[in-house]
């Protein structure tokens, strides 16, 4: 598997406009967008570290669960805010998914789904990565 990068790291928060106003004031980073996730699951705020016009920029996911139905309500409920998800950016993430599964690899996803920004996203199960939820973005050409 060929990984681009660090794409994001996910943050479970009870406030999304408390918790951006925090990393502005302290950190000094900006959101460069908000987003509706799941028909109202999960309101998703994306800061940008560094040029937030570089593709390639690592951002920092801000996540606001507001119903049962995901992992971040799960992880809100039963840790409270904090880092829930390390994404890096693959290509191929349909192939990724079927190597892994072949191997044996435990995940939560088989088949790549729409996630936030446009892109398709894959979880793979924390029993397979030592405790550490991660997940797999490809970015998609609009």
């Amino acid at each position: 598997m060929m990984l681009r990068g660090l794409d994001h790291i996910g943050i479970i928060v009870r406030d999304l406009t408390q918790a951006a106003r925090q990393y502005q004031e302290v950190l000094g980073l900006s959101v460069s967008r908000i987003e509706d996730y799941g028909n109202g699951l999960l309101s998703i705020a994306f800061l940008p570290v560094g040029d937030g016009n570089d593709p390639a920029v690592v951002k920092v996911e801000l996540l606001q669960p507001h119903r049962p139905g995901s992992s971040a309500w799960r992880f809100l409920q039963e840790k409270g805010e904090g880092i829930e998800h390390l994404a890096f950016r693959a290509d191929h993430l349909d192939g990724h998914l079927a190597r892994m599964a072949g191997s044996g690899v435990a995940l939560w996803d088989r088949m790549a789904r729409p996630g936030a920004e446009g892109t398709r996203i894959a979880f793979i199960d924390p029993v397979s990565l030592s405790g550490c939820l991660v997940e797999l973005v490809e970015r998609v050409e609009p």
